[in-house]
């Protein structure tokens, strides 16, 4: 999911899920991360980094998203088991 230059993905190294930004760098596309979230046994902690996240309106609006989709994930891992 994502809102002009935030997003919400899966991280294909260690396949967390987080929070990156977007910028042009040298022509170059590149990102860095605002926040991860991290699973525990009562659903997913987001866990911020630098100012990223708070400086960035369309930040709050994927991150709301996200911890939807997250919570909606968990419940639905729960039915299943």
């Amino acid at each position: 999911m994502r809102l002009r230059n935030v997003e919400f993905r899966c991280c294909q190294i260690d396949k967390k899920y987080e929070l990156v930004k977007w910028q042009k760098c040298n022509e170059k596309d590149s990102c860095y991360v605002i926040a991860f979230f991290d699973k525990t046994n009562e659903g997913y902690d987001m866990r911020t980094v630098g100012d990223g996240f708070f400086d960035d309106h369309d930040a709050w609006i994927v991150g709301k998203h996200a911890i939807a989709f997250l919570k909606d994930t968990l419940e639905e891992e729960e039915e299943e088991d």
